[in-house]
């Protein structure tokens, strides 16, 4: 089922990768196996042996030197949408950082990827797979194309594979070909060492692990090569992600933010019927950070004490001012040597967005060095009707005296059971006794019963309404 699906999305892509012709080879610097390799040795704390083979050597060329480097430059500049969400995932869940690069190789970091045999979404799920841990697919989303939710799924998946073969590069190989063919593999290679028993998977499964280390390779060293990034604006850059329980349409949240039904979408690839619907678990929605606040406020005003609908008339969403508009650009000076995650923890922006704004080439700044930092001018409200105010508490009236009837009067009652709720043990015919004026024989035969049941606290015993006179039972 998964495996399918890997089979040929994955196997397009290899040939794609081996057999395009070279792009940028004036302009990039010239490939060198050894600088790889010892490259490859740097990076820090690998999940498994960063091994350097012809295969890995043809995915990173595919990557630098080929038409790939085309997709390199859309990938490297999508981290800036989707590294914080999984680095944060992963960090919940104590999975290791280097993870993220797995939907490099899966998606190319699109969420709205989908391969021939229909896996979508960053992590390339199946309908069947994505049901097996817990995403929805039916006519109104596809929490495989949402990034918190898909990456979630991911991370339960992984994990259950680590947890089995305790090795990373045999999980990964399982994400891809299933722990079936793994295990058989590891079977027929009595071994867990990935790189002895790769000739016993199928191909796209054997390559997968490679491909990964290239794709490890290109998003620590691209910035090495001739690779520019192709940055989204800034409005996709700086959001903000909530839940919401209740169903909410795009036409709505536009009319709330002045975003456009199109910029809603690309930031909520999940929906497919521009509505998120109703979920008492929650759906995410995202949007950028400066009109998430109008939306919070709309869900707040949304209870019976508030008329926040009645805000709207049915007019057209209006369009706010261009984008660049809507930021300030400001200047945050290095004082001292500072990591860039020191200082993307301090102005409360992502490491990837400082890399993004200021192209970064180190992790490590000097003093003196000026970073261009971008925030919203105003964060948009939404301001609803006001708040009923609460009414006066009424005086306390004194009941009516009875109204005197004629001593002829004779009400007529229905012809009904009263019920009565019983408060302890006892036995209908002790019950009965409560009340003089109804025969103890009316009282079983209309519950079917005989004077020696037992009654429990909770039983509903019926009366003669008719014949209940104003004799009320002994507490």
């Amino acid at each position: 089922m998964k495996t399918q699906c890997f089979k040929l999305s994955f196997g397009l892509l290899v040939s794609l990768v081996l057999a395009c012709q070279p792009l940028y080879a004036d302009s990039t610097p010239e490939f060198d196996e050894a600088t790889i390799i010892d490259r490859l040795e740097q990076i820090e704390d690998p999940i498994f042996e960063l091994k350097y083979n012809n295969i890995v050597g043809a995915y990173i060329r595919g990557y630098l030197y080929r038409r790939e480097a085309r997709k390199a430059e859309l990938v490297t500049g999508r981290a800036v949408l989707y590294f914080p969400t999984i680095e944060a995932l992963l960090a919940k869940y104590n999975m290791p950082q280097q993870l993220k690069y797995l939907p490099v190789v899966e998606s190319a970091l699109d969420p709205h990827a989908i391969s021939p045999v229909g896996a979508e979404g960053l992590w390339q799920f199946m309908p069947g797979t994505a049901a097996d841990y817990g995403l929805k697919v039916n006519d109104y989303v596809d929490e495989r194309r949402d990034p918190h939710k898909s990456t979630e799924a991911a991370i339960h998946y992984l994990k259950k594979a680590y947890e089995k073969y305790g090795d990373w590069a045999l999980a990964l190989a399982a994400y891809n070909g299933g722990s079936g063919r793994v295990s058989r593999a590891i079977k027929r290679g009595r071994s867990k060492n990935f790189w002895k028993i790769r000739r016993y998977m199928p191909r796209e499964t054997r390559n997968y692990v490679p491909a990964f280390i290239a794709a490890t390779y290109l998003m620590e060293y691209y910035k090495s090569y001739d690779i520019q990034p192709v940055y989204p604006d800034l409005e996709l850059q700086i959001t903000e992600a909530i839940k919401v329980y209740d169903a909410i349409s795009f036409y709505r949240i536009g009319q709330l933010t002045g975003l456009s039904i199109e910029r809603i979408k690309t930031l909520n690839p999940a929906y497919k019927r521009d509505l998120i619907p109703n979920d008492p678990t929650g759906n995410f929605l995202v949007l950028p950070k400066r009109v998430m606040q109008a939306v919070k406020d709309y869900m707040e005003a949304k209870r019976p004490d508030h008329l926040a609908d009645a805000f709207f008339d049915g007019s057209p969403v209006k369009a706010l001012p261009p984008i660049p508009d809507q930021y300030h650009q400001t200047v945050y000076f290095v004082t001292q040597k500072e990591s860039v995650t020191e200082i993307a923890e301090r102005l409360k922006v992502s490491v990837h967005q400082l890399i993004a704004w200021n192209q970064l080439r180190t992790d490590t700044l000097s003093a003196g060095l000026e970073l261009k930092v971008f925030y919203p001018k105003e964060i948009r409200r939404f301001k609803p009707m006001p708040r009923v105010p609460d009414l006066a508490q009424l005086p306390a009236l004194p009941m009516p005296a009875a109204l005197s009837l004629p001593d002829a009067y004779q009400p007529q009652l229905p012809a009904v059971p009263a019920y009565y709720v019983m408060r302890n043990r006892q036995r209908l015919l002790e019950f009965s006794n409560q009340f003089p004026a109804v025969p103890v024989h009316n009282i079983v035969e209309m519950n079917g019963a005989t004077p020696d049941t037992k009654l429990r606290a909770g039983d509903v015993v019926k009366i003669p309404w008719e014949l209940l006179s104003s004799v009320h039972p002994s507490e």
